[in-house]
């Protein structure tokens, strides 16, 4: 199914019946990545609304740095929610997937009734990052470096770990145009660090034991109105996202308590 957006074609999938859940894969993979993972099938009970967000999967792949901004990303989530007929609901988001859904909840506290991420909650504002001197270099930079591939590949290296060859293909498979731009703007994005203590809908981070050494997580989960945390022992980034067996333990009984 799709959905236009301002111009913009957002293709997303829904899956089973019960309390609405979206599914956002934040800066790599498209849909497929949350079944190859076993969360569709794994998520029982539940509406499973998945996103190819812009320039992923389906959806349209549009190239000017305006069209990439964070609120874009809130927007195409609300379409569609919208063109599916829900008014709230449970967000899963992975890596930067988490971030959107708390700029969602943030733009439309009535319509976020929980917020599940996978990985960690940076504890800073995306405007005090540095800022290249020059973004139509830096784009180029990262697009011929290859995009989300440098980022795996340094994931990979540190927890000496790599996705399953389905998932990673996906993932590797990204247009690095797309991944440049989303950088790029997100980095003039306020939040999120602004948005925590304003946030209303409950919120659990599952985030594996070896990322975000530097526990930044920890103290963007006290700014929550209610927020708890999970760390998996033994375990990084990409395999915090495809063990689901180890995740969804934690995640299922979060959304029943809350969705239900």
């Amino acid at each position: 199914m799709f959905v236009t957006n301002s111009g913009v074609s957002i293709h997303y999938e829904v899956e089973g019946d019960g309390p609405p859940v979206m599914l956002h894969t934040g800066a790599g993979g498209d849909l497929r990545i949350w079944r190859d993972a076993g969360y569709v099938s794994g998520l029982t009970g539940f509406r499973k609304i998945l996103i190819d967000q812009r320039g992923r999967g389906l959806s349209d792949r549009p190239s000017t740095v305006e069209s990439h901004r964070m609120e874009w990303f809130v927007s195409d989530v609300r379409a569609v929610l919208d063109d599916v007929g829900v008014e709230s609901t449970g967000f899963f988001g992975y890596s930067n997937g988490a971030i959107v859904g708390v700029a969602f909840g943030s733009a439309h506290p009535e319509r976020l009734k929980a917020l599940v991420g996978i990985g960690s909650l940076p504890f800073l504002n995306f405007t005090d990052l540095p800022k290249p001197a020059d973004p139509e270099a830096e784009i180029k930079r990262m697009v011929a470096a290859g995009g989300v591939k440098v980022d795996v590949a340094g994931f990979m290296e540190r927890d000496k770990d790599r996705f399953p060859e389905g998932i990673e293909k996906n993932v590797l498979e990204g247009d690095p145009l797309m991944y440049a731009l989303d950088d790029i703007t997100w980095n003039e994005w306020r939040g999120p660090l602004d948005v925590y203590s304003t946030l209303r809908a409950p919120v659990l981070i599952v985030a594996g034991e070896r990322e975000d050494l530097k526990r930044q997580t920890e103290k963007s989960i006290a700014r929550l109105s209610e927020g708890r945390l999970v760390r998996i022992p033994g375990i990084g980034h990409l395999s915090a996202f495809y063990r689901s067996d180890l995740i969804l333990p934690h995640v299922l009984p979060f959304l029943n308590e809350k969705l239900r």
